[in-house]
């Protein structure tokens, strides 16, 4: 059976050159048949990359501020973008240049001066593959209720965000939350009321973050996880702000709860990796902050900073 893939139109690609007019000339070969965003400096690609993503990458080796082999190794060592398709734009063939490249991350070269057709079919190629690795990714990973990601991801991919946010030496975050007194919920409303519920949870969970590397993890029945790495404390206490906020206007009703709608308990923690922990430990942090959340009378966040 044929994958359902994203349309091309839909798909979004990044131009990166400081040369206006092969800029302008990507542009124009391209926008017929993708969303094209062009950029003219290595930084202000990175800024942007920082809280959005794209379906793949046109870079330019020589730029003005900052190198292209820099920027691709950048990109690259964000995991958001560990699929996103780099194609260097080079007038250079000697191997030493293209090994630079390959060793920087990319994934292919298109030679200057551009053919329209070989561009064309070039990056229509590296999207489908792309867009056919993530469905299958969300095949593996997801979870078929909500969407999110389920414990399979939990297990065998966060590792690698962890890691790397342990490399910088950069705070990584981790809420976990629970749908308040969703068995009664359940005895009231009915179990396929009840998927209903955790289906408009998991929406709200997932307009409540924002940036590519933020990921929603349902963790158990009526159980999430909320990834949020290089986040500090004020920007976890903004996200479960958010949440509650989000999740009052949602009013789902409960009848069975003294709000009269669906509210959660969150417990989170905002490590600064002053001393090894492991990915687990935060894990069972975060369940103990939960608990405390339910102690103090539920629909609130508690949060611990460690170290």
């Amino acid at each position: 059976m044929p994958l359902t893939l994203t349309p091309l139109s839909e798909c979004k690609i990044l131009v990166v050159d400081d040369d206006e007019m092969i800029r302008l000339t990507l542009e124009t070969i391209l926008e017929e048949h993708f969303t094209v965003l062009p950029f003219s400096a290595g930084n202000s690609v990175l800024e942007y990359c920082k809280e959005n993503t794209a379906d793949l990458i046109l870079l330019d080796v020589n730029l003005p501020d900052i190198n292209g082999l820099n920027v691709c190794r950048q990109i690259k060592d964000d995991p958001a973008f560990e699929n996103v398709p780099i194609v260097f734009i080079t007038s250079t063939y000697d191997t030493d240049s293209q090994n630079a490249c390959w060793e920087a991350g990319a994934t292919d070269f298109i030679g200057k001066p551009i053919t329209a057709s070989t561009l064309i079919h070039r990056t229509k190629n590296h999207i489908e593959n792309k867009l056919r690795l993530e469905k299958l990714v969300e095949l593996t990973y997801k979870d078929s209720l909500t969407g999110l990601f389920n414990r399979h991801y939990l297990d065998l991919e966060v590792s690698n965000v962890f890691k790397q946010a342990i490399r910088d030496k950069r705070a990584f975050s981790l809420l976990m939350l629970d749908i308040d007194h969703f068995k009664r919920y359940n005895d009231h409303y009915g179990h396929p009321q009840g998927d209903v519920c955790i289906k408009k949870i998991a929406e709200v969970l997932n307009r409540s973050v924002k940036r590519p590397q933020d990921t929603v993890v349902r963790y158990g029945g009526e159980e999430f996880l909320v990834l949020l790495p290089y986040t500090d404390f004020d920007g976890v206490k903004q996200v479960c702000e958010r949440i509650n906020h989000e999740l009052a206007s949602e009013n789902i009703r409960h009848e069975e709860s003294s709000l009269n709608r669906v509210s959660v308990s969150i417990g989170g923690v905002v490590y600064s990796h002053q001393e090894m922990k492991q990915f687990d430990e935060l894990v069972s942090l975060a369940d103990e902050a939960l608990y405390e959340a339910k102690n103090a009378g539920r629909n609130c966040f508690k949060l611990h900073a460690i170290d």
